[in-house]
């Protein structure tokens, strides 16, 4: 686990080193760091408030928000995959249709299977098989 990109070792480390550097005082520096800190983050707040970078920041957000995000959301992806695979299938199908299969090709998979021929007729020249017996 990590706080602030730093490992729990390293933190320990810092703190004996402040310890050993600061001794009793340690209390009161880390005070005044404190304190330094939050005059720090009062400045940065006066100054962005100042400076109108939060009201820019709103309006930016705002336009993306309303011409990118919002017509992403509104966008039918898997209805027009679905409608290009389809209309990929059907030309396919019509080129498939229009064009002449190659001789002694084998049927294709959409092809209609062929139909069994029916029966011959016995021809009378030929001998008739006896049957069992």
């Amino acid at each position: 686990m990590e706080l602030f990109g730093i490992s729990p070792q390293e933190l320990i480390l810092v703190a004996v080193v402040a310890v050993i550097v600061f001794g009793q005082r340690l209390p009161q520096v880390a005070g005044e760091a404190a304190a330094t800190v939050q005059k720090l983050k009062r400045a940065l707040n006066d100054l962005r408030r100042e400076s109108g970078i939060d009201t820019e920041i709103r309006n930016a957000r705002r336009e993306i928000e309303q011409n990118v995000v919002r017509p992403l959301r509104e966008v039918d992806v898997a209805g027009t995959v679905q409608r290009e695979v389809r209309a990929a299938q059907t030309e396919i199908r019509g080129a498939m249709a229009e064009t002449p299969p190659a001789p002694g090709a084998p049927p294709s998979l959409t092809d209609e299977p062929p139909e069994p021929e029916p029966p011959k007729p016995p021809d009378p020249q030929e001998p008739r098989d006896p049957g069992p017996g």
